[in-house]
């Protein structure tokens, strides 16, 4: 019989803690049997587990058969055109309050580091969209000393989106009669050239990876983490800010990770952390 909608979620669950538990300790077979009753069942544009479902198999497909996974992977397409991953961004901002509150948060502790400093240099690992940037500008307008000159390096992998960015950021600039320069780097951020980024010696600087960092964990050159630290000391920011505190998922395994996804508990805002 067809399953009805919550028999299905509480089925699929139970089939990918199993897959979590099989892919950790290193039983392929058993895995990949899971991953075939998962394929019947979930699907990229269903319901909400479904969908959760999906994307949970390509993953753990991608950690058992990471060669394969890449090859079979390489002939898709998903990039949107511009106007509608505008519109998909707009919308999840709407739905999901933790990335407005993000911005906020970490525009203040910019806001606060930089006070006083003349020239900002601001990266952004993910710059998609240019909604925190335009807070940022508005709120360093209003500054009793005066705006400073504000540099912003944005990084995407396309380069449509980074110049979109730089449109909407020089206007908003512009308008407020704030000195602006906008410098593009196109990278992913697991093969990221810190020497693009542009930091001077001595420049006050801040990095933003709002909702970034976590990628770095399915990347086949994580154990180098070229994006994530660094010796130059033209990497090393006034102040580094990190939504939501990300790091602590490494020390637990892939089933307590899973269990966490599912349950809703990796779903919340659990914190800023914050290193000066």
């Amino acid at each position: 019989r067809e399953l009805k909608s919550d028999e299905r979620g509480l089925c699929l669950i139970h089939l990918l803690l199993n897959c979590a538990n099989h892919v950790a300790a290193g039983s392929l077979d058993r895995a990949n049997a899971f991953l075939e009753q998962i394929a019947l069942l979930a699907a990229p544009d269903g319901d909400a587990m479904q969908r959760i479902a999906s994307h949970f198999t390509e993953v753990r497909a991608l950690r058992l058969w990471p060669g394969l996974h890449h090859a079979l992977d390489s002939t898709r397409t998903v990039l949107l055109p511009l106007a509608e991953a505008a519109a998909a961004r707009r919308h999840l901002l709407d739905l999901c309050p933790f990335l407005r509150l993000a911005f906020v948060v970490t525009n203040q502790a910019i806001m606060e580091a930089m006070e006083g400093e003349r020239v900002v240099h601001i990266v952004d690992r993910n710059a998609s969209d240019a909604t925190q940037w335009i807070s940022l500008l508005q709120g360093l307008r209003a500054r009793p000393e005066g705006p400073p000159h504000l540099k912003i390096t944005g990084v995407h992998e396309h380069r449509e989106l980074l110049n979109h960015t730089a449109v909407r950021l020089s206007e908003e600039a512009e308008r407020l009669d704030i000195p602006f320069q906008f410098n593009a780097v196109v990278s992913r951020l697991d093969n990221l050239d810190v020497e693009s980024l542009r930091v001077k010696t001595g420049e006050a600087s801040a990095i933003s990876s709002v909702l970034q960092l976590h990628s770095l964990l399915a990347s086949k050159r994580h154990r180098q983490r070229p994006a994530e630290g660094s010796n130059s000391r033209a990497d090393q920011p006034a102040k580094l800010r990190r939504i939501p505190a990300q790091g602590s998922r490494r020390q637990r395994t892939l089933p307590e990770r899973g269990v966490g996804i599912i349950t809703g508990e990796d779903g919340k805002l659990p914190g800023v952390a914050v290193c000066d």
